[in-house]
């Protein structure tokens, strides 16, 4: 699935967008300035120190160096504190200039809620670590939606160590009308390791559904369960099918999807904070963004497609 509207991002990114960046570019260069400036003066005090004998002088400089290394290390934070929601906001501004989005906001510090998580039926309930930030919501059509990044560990039984259950973007829509059925789609190869997960979906009346999947391409890649009732046709469709294949095959990136009533849940799994900026080289880069542009667009898409679905 190719992201939409690619050609207007591009100007975007070069009229807005890049503008944004290379502010914030001159104010990583500035604390980077003074970063090797206070190195440079350091040494040199140091080399003084050594030379001249005053060693008990160190004692009368540590209060002010240490109030100056605090500082930088605050304009360090600040700096990558304002990045994100600067340049998340422009981008959420272009979305919904477009059709069928609409009232998209971000919140840097608000996570997307544990239950949500666990109401999925994706993955064991009460993790043993759930962190999450970079919360967005808004409206696709009639369904309102709400995602964020989410880092989440249990404790493995094997080696007793936390291990990554799910790093990525998590997201949950609610169907506009009544719905009912219930289906969870796992990656293929994540079976073994999600074992206790699906042997819980399997004991709350949840069985194998690949017989019910015509395209062998989407059956090889990914594991479709669902519990009695549930036409799973109708919610799977096969140009989702497609699309999700298509991603999956382009980005080599795994993705989780589950249905619960009206509750819509998807997981994309990545290894990298969206839009996290970099410190020492330049962030002033349309792949950077592009990037988050297309996983963002991509859960829009899929929760667009059930929006008009059903």
């Amino acid at each position: 699935m190719i992201p939409p509207r690619l050609d207007e991002l591009r100007l975007f990114y070069n009229t807005t967008i890049r503008p944004e960046l290379l502010r914030l570019e001159g104010l990583r260069k500035r604390i980077l300035r003074g970063i090797a400036i206070s190195l440079l003066g350091i040494f040199v005090i140091g080399t003084l120190f050594l030379i001249y004998d005053l060693g008990f002088l160190i004692l009368i400089l540590v209060v002010p160096v240490a109030f100056y290394v605090g500082s930088l290390y605050l304009r360090i934070e600040r700096f990558r504190q304002s990045f994100k929601p600067a340049i998340i906001q422009l981008l959420l501004n272009f979305i919904n200039d477009a059709p069928n989005f609409r009232s998209l906001e971000y919140n840097a510090t608000r996570p997307i809620l544990r239950d949500r998580f666990e109401r999925s039926g994706l993955f064991r309930p009460h993790p043993d670590s759930y962190r999450a930030e970079d919360y967005i919501r808004g409206l696709v059509g009639e369904m309102a939606f709400e995602m964020g990044e989410t880092y989440v560990q249990e404790i493995s039984p094997a080696s007793n160590r936390l291990e990554v259950v799910f790093s990525g973007l998590f997201v949950h829509a609610i169907f506009n009308e009544e719905t009912s059925g219930r289906l969870a789609v796992w990656p293929r190869h994540k079976l073994r390791r999600l074992k206790r997960s699906v042997d819980a979906y399997i004991g709350s009346r949840g069985r194998s559904a690949d017989i019910e999947i015509l395209n062998p391409g989407f059956r090889e890649t990914f594991a479709v369960y669902a519990h009695p009732g549930t036409k799973v046709a109708g919610i799977l469709t096969p140009p989702m099918q497609d699309a999700l294949l298509e991603f999956h095959r382009r980005e080599g990136r795994d993705l989780y999807f589950a249905v619960h009533d009206q509750d819509l849940f998807i997981g994309l799994e990545h290894g990298y904070d969206l839009l996290e900026p970099h410190f020492f080289r330049s962030n002033v880069s349309f792949q950077l963004i592009r990037k988050f542009y297309t996983d963002i667009t991509l859960m829009l898409r899929v929760i667009q497609d059930f929006d008009q679905t059903h």
